[in-house]
């Protein structure tokens, strides 16, 4: 126990000693505070990579929102006031006095026997001065404190402290700083951001590992046109995740989520069909932030008011043409010049023609921003596309294309089709048809020629005379030739008598006589002007000229064989008709109903057929009339009358109660009624009336055809009587006044 008497201080040979041990003590007690904060900094510090790690880890990962973080850093600060209240502030607050830090040398060298805390006492007595205080021997306290001082280099005080914990905690103080440090030259921008996140409890984003971005570079608003498809590709930079996923959300409300289809090694697309309304689009995946991407409906351009004006070379005397809006193709001659024109009901950004594959010309936009307007001369054949740019850089949907086919002129093309004339003609024959002249960039002018030729020479064994060259012929054309007409129809004729001005065929004044071949043939000149116009030539017909007789044999032996046919068809039809009205009606056929139907069907498809043959028969004849009126053998006026009694009424025969007898039998079939099987077999005795008329007409005009020719011929003869005795009379009178020779 402490006194508070004073006592002698004690001596020895040396003087006033020290207290024994008390560096020592002093010593071992800064040890023990060192070893406290060493081991709570080393606790801390091992807590702080405890904390680290797996924060790092988490957030780095997940990504934490604040309040996670937050809580996480409050409980690492609660974790660690507490180790620093039990590791630091309550040791330090305990009071190691030197008989406190001597116990505890004590306790770690047994051998010492309480020696050192005996010593440290008596010579605090000593140093009282508390002499006879106590019942102890002052000698025996003095050796007791000078034995203890004379062992003290043999005391271990470094026992006292666990120097292998320190070392253990200062390790861990030095495994964090390795730590820290090693994160620190591994990856310093990772740690500062945990450390900002963490610690400070900042928003500041930690980097992506995966990266979502648009392949093409496009921007992140697109302007789409309405009912256009959208196909979205998202290229990845970094990992690639297993999935991405598209959250679209359009204006009207309508929102879902679909995955998107990978389609290459680091690519995702997704595609919608038709967008009708403005959306806004979310692609996600992996750790990458959310791609957003808007795409706003828009119009295309629309080129409306398209003027495409051609302006011919000057040698085709053609004024300028004006492109049909509906026109594909286009033909052009070199030289040619475009003029194009339009207007967009969008501002354009620019317009341009695009002509092949490579040649691009760019038009005058106005000032408006909507009309454009430019020429083009085309050197060779290609598609030509008028487009546009608005200033959204959307094209036109629908732009305008026009084939153009630029090359040299063609000469004419030419058509004619005979109408009403045959291979054989008279020698005062007109020669009427259908003429179609064509050309690529305009007509000039349409002529005949024409040469008449002998057809068997009277001296075959002569030598071929020399060709007989073509001529001028007259033409009288149904309508006249308009001024550079790319298309020519009309009606012409040629009449023989422009040449045969004799009415007797046989005259010799008359180049075109009965036994010669007569050849016509049409042409046409177009309006090219750099050289000698194109001449196109049509298709030579021959004609055999013939006599009256032999043609009017010929036509009465081919109206014979129409009458035949006729009667031919007259007696089918009676037949039918007879058959029509003793078959069996199918309701009462029994078992032989179907035969029956099957027999009154053939009966109508008899029936139209029969109708097709009359048909032929009125337009066969209706020829056969034409060629008498245009051979000059029968007049026009009788011709006419003869039309409407014989082709006129078989070809409304034809055209009207065939058919309607045939669905009268049609119907029979379907409901046989009695009082529809007699109508038709009323209309069948109906047709065999008429035909049987019109059968009679025919044998009156052949009657005609022979009349008329017999007296053409009695006229002829007579004509021939007249002209022999006149030549009589002229050789008679010749001889009266001639003067007579002397003898």
């Amino acid at each position: 126990m402490n006194s508070t008497l004073p006592i002698a201080p004690t001596t020895s040979g040396a003087g006033v000693t020290a207290p024994p041990a008390h560096a020592e003590l002093a010593q071992l007690r800064a040890r023990a505070r060192t070893g406290i904060w060493v081991e709570t900094l080393g606790l801390l510090a091992l807590l702080l990579v405890a904390f680290a790690l797996p924060s790092f880890l988490t957030d780095r990962s997940l990504r934490l929102e604040w309040i996670y973080r937050a809580v996480l850093l409050a409980t690492f600060v609660f974790v660690l006031l507490r180790v620093v209240h039990r590791r630091l502030v309550q040791p330090l607050a305990v009071e190691l006095g030197d008989d406190e830090m001597a116990l505890a040398v004590e306790r770690s060298a047994p051998e010492t026997r309480q020696a050192l805390i005996s010593s440290l006492q008596f010579d605090r007595e000593l140093r009282a001065g508390a002499v006879g205080a106590t019942v102890e021997s002052m000698a025996l306290k003095q050796a007791v404190v000078a034995d203890v001082r004379a062992r003290l280099a043999a005391i271990p005080f470094g026992r006292a402290i666990d120097a292998g914990r320190v070392r253990r905690f200062g390790l861990g103080l030095a495994a964090a700083a390795v730590f820290f440090g090693g994160w620190t030259v591994i990856d310093r921008g990772s740690l500062g951001l945990w450390a900002r996140r963490n610690l400070l409890l900042s928003n500041a984003e930690w980097p992506r590992y995966t990266t979502l971005r648009i392949a093409d570079g496009g921007p992140a608003e697109v302007r789409l046109p309405q009912g256009d498809a959208l196909s979205l590709r998202i290229a990845i930079d970094g990992p690639v995740p297993d999935q991405l996923f598209v959250d679209y959300d359009f204006r009207g409300g309508d929102r879902g989520t679909e995955p998107l289809s990978r389609t290459g090694e680091r690519e995702f697309s997704w595609t919608i069909e038709s967008v009708l309304a403005d959306m806004t689009l979310q692609v996600e995946g992996g750790d990458a932030l959310p791609l957003e991407l808007r795409v706003v409906v828009v119009e295309r351009p629309r080129i409306d008011d398209l003027s495409v004006r051609v302006t011919f070379p000057d040698y085709m005397q053609r004024e300028p043409m004006l492109v049909p809006a509906t026109e594909g193709e286009l033909r052009l001659p070199k030289g040619a010049q475009l003029a194009i024109a339009g207007r967009s009901q969008k501002p354009l950004a620019q317009a341009f023609l695009l002509f092949g594959n490579d040649q691009k010309t760019p038009l005058a936009v106005a000032a408006d921003g909507a009309a454009f307007a430019g020429e083009f001369a085309p050197t060779a054949s290609g598609l030509l596309t008028i487009d546009v740019v608005d200033r959204d850089q959307l094209g036109a949907g629908s732009p305008p294309k026009l084939s153009l086919r630029v090359g040299d002129d063609k000469p004419p093309t030419l058509e004619f089709r005979l109408r009403g004339i045959g291979a054989s003609i008279t020698a005062h024959a007109r020669i009427p048809g259908d003429l179609k002249a064509k050309d690529d960039f305009g007509l000039r002018e349409v002529s005949a020629v024409s040469r008449a030729l002998d057809d068997q020479p009277a001296d075959k064994t002569a030598p071929p005379p020399p060709e007989v060259p073509f001529g001028p012929a007259g033409v009288v054309f149904g309508e006249p030739l308009p001024t550079s007409a790319l298309r020519y129809e009309t009606t012409a004729l040629v009449d023989l008598t422009q040449w045969n001005k004799i009415a007797d065929e046989n005259a010799t004044g008359n180049p075109i006589r009965p036994g010669m071949l007569f050849s016509l043939r049409f042409q046409a000149k177009d309006n090219f002007g750099p050289g000698a116009p194109h001449e196109g030539l049509g298709e030579t017909m021959s004609f055999r000229v013939v006599t009256r007789e032999k043609l009017v044999e010929e036509l009465r032996r081919r109206q014979v064989e129409q009458r035949q046919e006729l009667k031919r068809l007259i007696d089918d039809e009676q037949r039918a008709r007879l058959e029509l009205a003793e078959m069996v009606n199918p309701t009462a056929a029994g078992d032989r109903r179907k035969a029956a139907e099957a027999r009154l069907k053939s009966l109508a498809r008899q029936q139209q057929s029969l109708g097709r043959r009359v048909a032929f028969v009125g337009e066969s004849y209706q020829r056969i009339l034409w060629e008498y009126e245009n051979n000059r053998l029968i007049e026009s006026n009788k011709v006419r009358q003869l039309e409407n009694l014989i082709p006129a009424p078989l070809q409304q025969l034809a055209k009207e109660a065939f058919p309607a007898t045939a669905r009268q039998v049609d119907a029979f079939v379907t409901a046989p009624d009695e009082a529809t099987r007699a109508a038709a077999v009323e209309g069948y005795r109906d047709i065999e009336r008429r035909m049987t008329a019109i059968l009679q007409h025919m044998e009156q005009a052949e009657s005609l055809a022979a009349l008329i020719e017999d007296l053409k011929l009695v006229i002829n003869l007579e004509g021939e009587a007249i002209r022999d005795v006149e030549k009589r009379r002229k050789d008679v009178e010749g001889d009266i006044f001639k003067p007579k020779k002397p003898k």
